[in-house]
């Protein structure tokens, strides 16, 4: 195989992609960390952006700005986004750029609670043509256990916001429930582990810490946040809500 590949921002993302794919030998652009630039080629076969999308309060909404300028300045036959971006973002910029562009949902964390599981599959959202191209460099980065699946674009832009909209969710159900068996003199730690026995229940995300009584971290503050303002989730504006009275 003899495939180049980009990987721009180097980052949580871009770092753990890196590690991911070493065996592809890829590049590395990162315009504010000039010190790991490695960027050799005038055009790759495979770009990943992996730059930041943050949440913007003023505006109530995702920047994807970083993004567009990484499409803009690196030049790639397909680019595969692994910055979260809002649902219906990836068709919108391959419209407005003509280029071949797929989105795939990342699966790294920078704590024990997500860093610790086994992300054993892909999903590939965007034409089915590029996607089969991108799955044909990943099989020689994992083994056949592997799993892909290739959706629509908007799906698995979707996709990843429903999941940290979720571990946020399991964090402040935890959390209330932390306060409920203070008062009926109950451990916590002994609740949580009677609770988890449920096949049903899966444990991750359910530790409560005294001192921290709350969900915070960079993905889950903008994502949740993001797509609550966006679509007006009432649900998530409560959990938002439940959550910065804890803080």
């Amino acid at each position: 195989m003899n495939k180049s590949v980009l990987i721009v921002g180097y980052g949580v993302v871009g770092k753990n992609l890196y590690k991911e794919l070493s065996n592809l030998n890829p590049d590395i652009y990162d315009k504010y960390k000039i010190e790991f630039n490695t960027k050799r080629n005038i055009k790759y076969n495979f770009a990943f952006i992996c730059v930041d999308t943050p949440y913007v309060n003023k505006d109530n909404v995702c920047d994807i700005s970083q993004v567009k300028n990484a499409l803009i300045e690196n030049e790639a036959e397909i680019y595969i986004i692994k910055s979260t971006i809002p649902p219906g973002t990836t068709n919108k910029i391959k419209e407005e750029t003509n280029k071949h562009i797929i989105f795939s949902p990342e699966y790294y964390g920078g704590t024990q609670h997500c860093n610790n599981f086994e992300f054993n599959f892909t999903i590939l959202g965007g034409d089915k043509k590029d996607c089969l191209e991108v799955q044909q460099l990943l099989q020689n980065v994992y083994d056949a256990r592997h799993t892909f699946h290739i959706v629509e674009s908007t799906a698995a832009e979707l996709v990843k916001y429903m999941e940290n909209s979720w571990l946020a969710t399991k964090v402040s159900f935890c959390n209330q429930f932390y306060d409920i068996a203070n008062e009926c003199n109950v451990d916590y730690e002994t609740l949580r582990e009677l609770f988890i026995l449920d096949p049903r229940v899966n444990p991750s995300h359910t530790f409560v810490y005294k001192d921290h009584p709350y969900w915070d971290s960079h993905c889950l503050n903008k994502d949740v946040k993001s797509i609550a303002d966006k679509y007006n989730a009432e649900l998530l504006k409560y959990i938002i809500m439940f959550n910065d009275r804890r803080k």
